[in-house]
C-alpha cells in the first residue's frame, strides 16, 4: 500500500491543517493579492459629479507616481430612456506618489458627457490605459442613448495627462466594453482586447480601423466562478516570461472576482499559465456591500516600486488597491505545474 507523505501548512480559517501529497507530485503554488490596510484608498466626495461612487479606475505610472482615471458617478443626473437607475458617468484623475495614498485629486472632470456627441451623451467609464511608444492610449466605454445598453467602445490619447486628444469610437459595429490594449505593438499591429459577451477576444490593428483576426481567448467555464461573463480586467503587463494578466470574472450569483493568467510573448492570444482559484475575492464589508454589491472589478494595474499594484472598484462605489511582490509573480511565472 502506498504511503502519503503529509505536510502541515497554514489556513486562514483552520489555522493549521495537515494535508496529503502524492508522491512525485507537486503541489501548484496559489498567489494571492493583499489588500491595502488604508482600503478603500478613493471615496466619493463632496463634487457634485462625484458624490455617489468612484471606482474602476485605469492605472499608469507616469514621472514615477501612479496616475488614476477613474469613473465617477453623481446623485444630480441619470440616463434618460433606461428601465433601470443609472447614472450619468465621467472620468476622473488622481495621483498617488506611493501606491497607495491619494496626492492629487482633480476638481473637474478629466472626461465629461458631450451634447454634441451622441456617442457620448450619457458620459464615459471605465477607463483602461496602456502606453504605446511615448504615448498613454486611454480606451474607455462611451454611452449614448443607441443600443440595448448604449455601450461603445471609444479612445483617447495623451502624453502629458494634460491634454488629451479623442479619437472617436473603435469598433463601432459592437455594442461592448471591459477593453484595452496591449502595451506595444507586436509585428506592428496594435492588439486589442475586447468581450462581445460573454468571453474575452483579441483583435488586431494596423491603424485603428479595421480589425482583423479575431480569436476567442478565454470562455466562461460552467460550475466556475467564472460561468457568467468573464474579461481582460487591467490592460496585460510585459514581463521576460509574457504578458501578465490580472483578469475579471462573474459567476450565475453576480459575484465578481479576480483572476490571473499568463500570456505568451508574441502570440498573447495564447495562455501559457492559468490560475484556476481567484486571485482576489469579494471578502470585506467595502467589497460586499455597495452601489452594486459583491463586486471586485479591476481596470488598472502596475508594476511599481518591486511590486504589482492592482486598483480595484469595490462593490461599485470606491476605488480600493491590492499588492503582491514582483519576486512572487516572478516565480509564480516560472512554474509550469
Amino acid at each position: 500500500m502506498e504511503t502519503l507523505e503529509t505536510k502541515t501548512v497554514f489556513s486562514p480559517l483552520k489555522k493549521f491543517e495537515t494535508i496529503f501529497i502524492q508522491p512525485n507530485r507537486k503541489v501548484p503554488h496559489i498567489v494571492k493579492l493583499k489588500r491595502h490596510e488604508g482600503n478603500p484608498i478613493l471615496k466619493p466626495n463632496g463634487n457634485k459629479w462625484e458624490d455617489r461612487n468612484v471606482y474602476n479606475a485605469g492605472a499608469t505610472v507616469y514621472n514615477d507616481k501612479v496616475y488614476l482615471l477613474y469613473r465617477a458617478e453623481g446623485y444630480d443626473e441619470l440616463r434618460e430612456g433606461l428601465k433601470w437607475e443609472c447614472p450619468i458617468t465621467r472620468l476622473g484623475l488622481a495621483v498617488s506618489e506611493n501606491g497607495f495614498d491619494i496626492s492629487y485629486r482633480n476638481p473637474s472632470p478629466i472626461f465629461d458627457k458631450d451634447a454634441n456627441n451622441p456617442w457620448r451623451e450619457h458620459g464615459c467609464e471605465d477607463p483602461r490605459i496602456s502606453k504605446i511608444g511615448d504615448t498613454y492610449y486611454i480606451v474607455f466605454v462611451s454611452m449614448s442613448r443607441f443600443g440595448y445598453t448604449g455601450d461603445r467602445l471609444a479612445y483617447a490619447t495623451t502624453k502629458d495627462f494634460k491634454t488629451f486628444e479623442n479619437h472617436g469610437l473603435l469598433m463601432k459595429e459592437l455594442e461592448q466594453r471591459t477593453s484595452g490594449f496591449l502595451s506595444g505593438k507586436i509585428n506592428g499591429y496594435y492588439t486589442l482586447f475586447h468581450r462581445p459577451m460573454p468571453n474575452m477576444w483579441i483583435s488586431y490593428s494596423k491603424d485603428l480601423k479595421t480589425w482583423e483576426r479575431m480569436t476567442c481567448v478565454l470562455q466562461t467555464k460552467d460550475g466556475s466562478w467564472y460561468e457568467n461573463k468573464l474579461g481582460i480586467g487591467a490592460p496585460p503587463i510585459e514581463t521576460e516570461h509574457g504578458w501578465l494578466l490580472f483578469w475579471h470574472g462573474k459567476n450565475n450569483s453576480a459575484r465578481y472576482c479576480l483572476g490571473i493568467m499568463l500570456l505568451d510573448k508574441n502570440d498573447p492570444s495564447k495562455i501559457i499559465k492559468f490560475q484556476e482559484e481567484p486571485i482576489l475575492e469579494p471578502q470585506e464589508e467595502y467589497e460586499m456591500k455597495g452601489y452594486v454589491g459583491n463586486t471586485i472589478y479591476t481596470n488598472g494595474a502596475v508594476l511599481f516600486k518591486d511590486k504589482y499594484f492592482v486598483y480595484y472598484g469595490c462593490s461599485d462605489k470606491y476605488l480600493s488597491v491590492a499588492t503582491i511582490d514582483a519576486d512572487e509573480i516572478d516565480w509564480w511565472c516560472k512554474q509550469r505545474t
